[in-house]
Parts: structure tokens; sequence; C-alpha cells
């Protein structure tokens, strides 16, 4: 009995032989487990638009903006509970 795995693209849902995933994980395929959780994401043959790629990176840059902040307020926190 051979080994079937799940994979998923947009929503088209297939189950394949597991020796064939690396295959369909190129194609843009994610492989994905019986409740539908990506187990392990596609490695090429995806697009994505300019319009989403800008809106990632600015996501991006706002997190990077939200550590830095947070991460001063852990110091600064940790410097008022060394003084007491």
């Amino acid at each position: 009995m051979s080994n079937l795995v799940k994979v998923k693209r947009l929503n088209k849902t297939l189950n394949i032989d597991e020796g064939r995933l690396d295959s369909y994980l190129l194609d843009g395929y994610d492989q994905i487990d019986e409740e539908g959780n990506v187990i392990t994401r596609a490695t090429g043959g995806r697009n994505v638009s300019l319009a989403e790629y800008n809106k990632a990176l600015d996501e991006k840059d706002e997190l990077e903006k939200e550590n830095k902040k947070l991460k001063s307020e852990v110091a600064k926190l940790k410097k008022e509970a060394a003084a007491k």
C-alpha cells in the first residue's frame, strides 16, 4: 500500500503518492493535513501580485517598528525592576 498525502492549491485538493510530493510542492501546491492545515508550504510555482507584495512589505516594516518599540519598553522595565 502506498503512502498518500494531501496537497492543495487554490481550491483544488488532491491525494497524491508521497514520492511525488516534491514535484507538487515545486508546482505551487501546499501539503495539508486532514483538517486542511498547511504542513509544508509550496516551494515554487506561485506568483504574487505587486500589490500583495507591497502590502506584505508594509506589514513587515510596521512589525519591525513595533518590535523595536516593545524591545525598548522591555529594556526600560528591566532597568526599573532591577532598581527596586
